[in-house]
């Protein structure tokens, strides 16, 4: 091997070498959201949810979390490792939902002691911790999965409490004729007031049977209201 073409082959692997050495590994983040401040090592390198950089060889901290004025705000934590000229990218979800479903259905589902609703319901991501109740069946407090749709059953615990008198077609029953069985006392009796004053005037004997008639079904229906209010009464007491 002559001279020359030793020369060459040693300036392509010095060349080789020198571009392994400035070669610097590239990290991608991104977020489904703006609003979102992203850290390497504790150190802000983004506050609108996306970053690329080049970085050296070695282990990273990062941190996206979101920085709008929201009480419950989200944050995700990684520990990645890099090395040999790696791309790498990292995606964060911060808008997605999680289908919660249970076992049975129509369990109340609460946030920090707030009502969100009832199951099957969807849960955002921002939210990480829930307590589902429903009478008759064991509460219990769980942490939303970063999946699709989460199912969890609640264990029974044998006393199944009822369902309260205001919720159920009884008591809307009971309060509609209430209010219809007063609104009939009340005209009945208005009719009987006003034949009595036409008896008054004209003394004909007809208006004072009128009078005794509408007095008459005013009194059964006035009756009807007390027993029925009466029995509302009761059942309030009564739970």
């Amino acid at each position: 091997m002559n001279l020359l073409t030793k020369t060459l082959m040693i300036l392509f692997f010095v060349s080789l070498f020198l571009q392994a050495q400035d070669c610097n590994n590239i990290l991608r983040i991104i977020s489904d959201k703006s609003e979102v401040n992203i850290f390497i090592n504790d150190s802000l390198v983004s506050s609108n949810g996306q970053a690329e950089l080049e970085i050296s060889d070695g282990e990273y901290k990062i941190t996206a979390s979101e920085n709008d004025e929201n009480w419950n705000t989200k944050t995700f934590t990684d520990k990645i490792s890099l090395s040999n000229c790696e791309t790498k990218i990292i995606h964060y979800h911060f808008n997605a939902e999680t289908l919660l479903e249970t076992i049975p259905s129509d369990v109340y589902v609460y946030s920090n002691d707030s009502l969100l609703g009832f199951t099957p319901i969807k849960i955002p991501a921002t939210v990480q911790e829930l307590k589902l109740s429903k009478p008759g069946y064991v509460q219990k407090k769980i942490k939303i999965e970063e999946k699709p749709v989460q199912i969890v059953q609640l264990e029974f615990n044998g006393t199944i409490k009822s369902e309260p008198f205001v919720k159920t077609t009884l008591f809307k029953v009971l309060t509609g004729s209430a209010i219809a069985l007063g609104a009939v006392t009340a005209y009945f009796k208005l009719k009987a007031d006003d034949k009595f004053d036409e008896y008054r005037f004209s003394g004909d004997r007809k208006f004072l049977d009128e009078t005794h008639r509408y007095d008459t079904i005013s009194g059964i229906s006035l009756a009807l209201f007390q027993i029925n209010f009466g029995y509302l009464i009761y059942r309030f007491l009564a739970e």
